[in-house]
């Protein structure tokens, strides 16, 4: 008894035929690796006040919520001890705000410094940023690599930089 070659490739014809034909792909949505996006706001304020009429503000041109954090364009954070942060592009996670892009920090003392990114990280009241920056006080103008700013301290602690101090001539 031989089997034909006609016969199985006949057999694997049919078996390709129904493989192609009888299954049915399911196509599904990709999911954002940002996650689902929960709410948009537009224009908006966000306040968080204490007991003695201090606390943080927060107004954005857009905000995102997404499962685990909030994604801000055009930010500007004031804060209870009077600091001002303002952003092109912000995220907000578990207390920590990670600013991206034109970012401005502006002290009630009058110190201001620019930079294009920072973290905030709102528990312990540090602003750190890695990028250069450029801190101007009193006339003054300092360019550095690294700087950490204490907000509760009000102590500013520079790493690696390299400084090159201008002053400024006083107008008359």
């Amino acid at each position: 008894m031989a089997i034909r070659i006609e016969y199985i490739l006949t057999f694997i014809f049919c078996i390709l035929v129904v493989a192609v034909f009888g299954f049915n792909p399911i196509s599904k949505d990709g999911v954002s690796s940002k996650g689902e996006r929960e709410v948009m706001f537009e224009n908006s304020l966000f306040e968080n006040i204490k007991s003695d009429n201090t606390g943080r503000k927060i107004y954005s041109k857009k905000a995102i919520k997404y499962n685990n954090y909030v994604d801000f364009k055009e930010v500007k954070l004031t804060d209870e001890l009077g600091h001002t942060l303002i952003s092109d592009k912000a995220i907000y996670a578990r207390d920590l705000l990670f600013m991206i892009k034109n970012i401005k920090v502006s002290r009630d003392d009058g110190i201001d410094f620019f930079t294009e990114s920072l973290n905030y990280n709102l528990k312990k009241k540090i602003i750190t940023t890695k990028e250069p920056f450029l801190l101007e006080f009193n006339r003054t103008t300092i360019r550095g690599n690294r700087l950490n700013l204490y907000v509760d301290g009000k102590t500013i602690t520079a790493y690696n930089i390299d400084a090159h101090i201008w002053f400024t001539p006083q107008e008359q």
